[in-house]
């Protein structure tokens, strides 16, 4: 986690105290008090480490061949492994170019290795990307920290460093992919194993940025900390923080930005 960012929010118990914590001049909370909540956040991990179904350690890796041609007649076909012990999958993307010249994916199928037919199809993947980002961002990767990976795609650039994804997760009990609302609204996700939170790094304007983090609370992503920088001037900026108390985002404290 980048330093400037804040010292630790594990859960979401932390509360005004954390917030508070966070804001340059705010008053340091007691030793015994931290004891506690670093107990709580470590019994909290441990309860979502027992619940993984998959294998939380497995580093999948992933490939992808893109056609030689423009005229979208041949898929884009990815393959890779979502947990160590089902079998691979094939990813067939079919696609074509718009008036813009971006490549836009439609159909995805997907297979098993060895299979002809596909176990899944999706029918409109809402993915749009510039011709020159290979696969249209195509990733396999564990969103939610269950220990099977998941897939993603782009789904558009926005203003800035914002990025928007189409995401689909894998339901064990169901063996199929499905799509996830709430993880599609986050722009530019990032997703941290260690702390089994998602970062995300957005800019509304050229005076206002910030980050915001998330935990998975039965089966969404929910907002639990955010730090907006507002600029008004070339030296002047002011960090304000927020963090979830009683299932809303309060205002917690202020400092100036790194």
């Amino acid at each position: 986690m980048h330093g400037w960012l804040r010292l630790c929010i594990c859960t979401v118990s932390l509360g005004a105290a954390a917030g508070t914590a966070f804001a340059q001049g705010a008053k340091p909370l007691a030793s015994a008090h931290l004891n506690d909540v670093a107990a709580e956040a470590a019994a909290g991990a441990d309860a979502i480490r027992d619940n993984v179904r998959g294998d939380e350690t497995f580093l999948g890796t992933y490939n992808c061949v893109s056609p030689s041609t423009t005229d979208g007649k041949t898929p884009i076909v990815c393959h890779g492994h979502i947990s160590p012990v089902l079998p691979e999958f094939y990813f067939s993307l079919s696609w074509h170019l718009d008036a813009f010249g971006d490549r836009v994916i439609g159909k995805v199928e997907i297979r098993h290795e060895s299979e002809v037919a596909p176990f899944q199809t999706i029918g409109d993947a809402g993915s749009r990307a510039a011709e020159t980002i290979p696969n249209n961002g195509f990733e396999l990767i564990d969103v939610n920290f269950d220990g099977y990976h998941d897939f993603r795609l782009i789904a558009e650039g926005t203003a800035g460093p914002n990025v928007l994804y189409r995401n689909w997760l894998w339901q064990p009990e169901e063996e199929r992919f499905a799509a996830n609302d709430a993880l599609n609204e986050i722009v530019s996700p990032d997703f941290d194993p260690d702390t089994q939170e998602i970062v995300s790094r957005w800019r509304s304007s050229a005076a206002e940025g910030g980050v915001d983090i998330y935990n998975w609370e039965e089966g969404v992503p929910v907002l639990i900390h955010r730090e907006t920088d507002r600029y008004a001037g070339p030296s002047s900026c002011t960090r304000i923080f927020y963090d979830r108390i009683d299932g809303e985002l309060r205002e917690t404290g202020t400092g100036a930005c790194d």
